[in-house]
């Protein structure tokens, strides 16, 4: 192989890692990140589409200041994310019953039983 093929392949690689690069340097520089996708929902002062609870926390962390500052969009989007983690919670069928919050109904009526042969044995004792 001679010099100047050698040349040519070497300016033939180069070229092509160099189209390679611009072009997945464009394809992820076009692609919006979650987040800014929520914010660019909420410009017209409502989010209207419904996203992954992540999302909503980066448009939070990622929100510009003067936005945070000058605008309803921190408690708009907190507002959706409410919703969203809401509407999770309700989808997976935890809606926290049994969880302790309640007495169970076999000490009702332990107790129930204590007080009564208590109240007997007090009237056996009376009489």
């Amino acid at each position: 192989m001679g010099q100047g093929c050698r040349r040519l392949l070497f300016c033939a690689a180069t070229a092509v890692v160099l189209l390679a690069l611009a072009f997945t340097g464009a394809a992820a520089g076009a692609k919006q990140s979650c987040g800014a996708r929520v914010l660019a929902d909420w410009r017209d002062g409502r989010i209207d589409n419904t996203y992954p609870v992540a999302c909503y926390r980066q448009a939070l962390a990622n929100l510009p200041e003067d936005v945070r500052v000058y605008s309803t969009a921190q408690s708009d989007i907190t507002r959706a994310l409410q919703a969203r983690l809401g509407a999770a919670a309700a989808s997976s069928g935890h809606r926290g019953e049994g969880g302790g919050g309640g007495v169970s109904p076999l000490l009702v009526v332990a107790i129930t039983a204590a007080i009564l042969v208590a109240a007997g044995s007090l009237a056996a004792a009376v009489r």
